[in-house]
């Protein structure tokens, strides 16, 4: 899974995630909006490990002569930190990587020796003879560009060794551009999209013909609504993990490290559960005979992914080369029916002093206040939580809470502060108590439909 901050990465692991993978803004093709420090990222190192998950560390871009000593300096911190592995894509950088590696398992660090390198998406290792010859450096996974198939996943795994590990992607945006090759930002805005700078210039409006290929013209209609002929549906294979499985797929990745945290939890859920169903013996023995609620199941996982912002989804390359359907021509903004309203962030508990009125004191551990004496228009009978909110939210909606394992309804009636006020909406920032009558995890996440 995919993680930009700390936060980010504990929601996910907590939320079923085997692994995440980050960096901080520097040397990885993410630079904007990730919230890592190398602090930071030593955390959530040491976090995974903590709760026997694993991290990588990201270092792909395609660094120039000038930045070669700066990222040999920041190879050996990443090295220090422990990671599982380190995600390269230029060759330069793998070899920086090895020597480093080497230089501190002669020294002694176990750790060094356990180290993996994993090959990035970015490098475009489309065929066996080219994933070969990356093993041969050190490589012990493969991430698989999107361009490829099922069908020619399935020839490569048959001809590699079988230490070699192949990783792919399974859900999240793709680019009209192969992995690794697009220049467009570059050329457009001065932003290169090898050194994690996209702007994805290939999803704003354009207007293309062909005067030479009449039979190819676009139809562009001259009013507001512009045809975006560049912009790629999300990638979306939950129901067809279990055939990647077979084709030789190690490992399920997950794009995103720029999302909310409430991306992180949808999708690490429904991933993490749909990995498990196809551990469900028909699913292994390849029937067709999937029983009527492993089925219903499926259905409502995949409707879980439509609750997260999207551009709409495709298979992208694995079932052969995409269409016109695999485009969205309508819109290039993410779109969703559902909004992210706010997070569990403590479970408050009672002390064992009383005030004179008799409500019994809570302690919030909240940035605003110390203690707070529950309000008579609270229950008292359920579990009492803290809420950050995220977005706007009024009193009266009906929201669901979700857990990692479960999903909940109820009613806000009633918005109430830390210190006992009543409002009539909440504001990203603010921080509510509820009650809910079953326990519920802290970073439990809530939500809303929209009108």
């Amino acid at each position: 899974m995919p993680s930009g901050d700390l936060e980010k990465a504990k929601i996910a692991f907590q939320f079923g995630a085997d692994a995440c993978y980050g960096s901080t803004p520097a040397f990885s093709m993410r630079t904007r909006e990730v919230g890592f420090t190398l602090a930071t990222l030593n955390k959530a190192i040491e976090y995974a490990h903590s709760i026997n998950k694993n991290f990588y560390v990201t270092v792909n871009i395609f660094p120039h002569e000038n930045e070669l000593v700066a990222i040999k300096n920041h190879l050996a911190k990443i090295i220090s930190m422990k990671p599982d592995a380190i995600i390269v894509a230029d060759l330069g950088v793998l070899a920086l990587a090895n020597k480093l590696k080497s230089r501190s398992a002669s020294g002694g660090s176990q750790e060094a020796n356990k180290l993996e390198i994993h090959l990035s998406t970015q490098a475009n290792a489309t065929n066996s003879e080219a994933i070969k010859q990356y093993a041969k450096f050190g490589v012990k996974r493969v991430i698989l560009p999107r361009e490829i198939s099922i069908d020619n996943i399935k020839r490569i795994r048959k001809v590699l060794p079988k230490k070699i590990e192949l990783e792919a992607f399974v859900h999240g945006a793709m680019c009209m551009s192969v992995s690794g090759r697009c220049h467009l930002s570059n050329y457009f805005t001065g932003r290169d999209a090898n050194h994690g700078q996209c702007v994805q210039s290939c999803r704003w409006n354009y207007a293309l013909i062909e005067e030479k290929r009449p039979n190819e013209i676009m139809s562009i209609e001259e009013d507001m609504n512009y045809s975006y002929i560049f912009n790629a549906r999300d990638l979306c294979m939950i129901e067809h993990l279990d055939k990647l499985r077979d084709a030789g797929i190690t490992s399920f990745k997950v794009e995103g490290r720029n999302k909310s945290i409430y991306y992180c939890a949808i999708v690490a859920r429904a991933y993490r559960k749909m990995i498990d169903l196809t551990c469900h013996p028909e699913f292994i023995s390849g029937s067709h005979e999937i029983p009527k609620q492993v089925r219903n199941d499926i259905k409502i996982l995949k409707a879980e992914l439509d609750t997260i912002t999207s551009r709409g989804y495709s298979t992208g390359f694995y079932f052969g080369k995409p269409s016109q359907k695999d485009i969205n021509d309508k819109s290039s903004r993410p779109h969703s029916d559902w909004q992210f309203v706010g997070i569990i962030k403590k479970v408050i508990t009672s002390e064992t002093k009383q005030p004179s009125d008799c409500h019994p004191v809570l302690d919030t551990g909240s940035k605003n206040s110390e203690k707070l004496l529950v309000d008579s228009r609270l229950r008292g009978n359920d579990k009492v939580y803290l809420v950050e909110v995220r977005n706007e939210i009024k009193s009266g909606t009906v929201v669901e809470i979700l857990t990692p394992d479960k999903i909940y309804s109820m009613r806000l009636d009633k918005l109430i502060t830390p210190d006992g006020k009543t409002l009539p909406k909440a504001n990203p920032g603010h921080e509510l108590i509820i009650e809910h009558e079953i326990p519920l995890p802290v970073n439990s996440v809530i939500r809303n439909k929209l009108m």
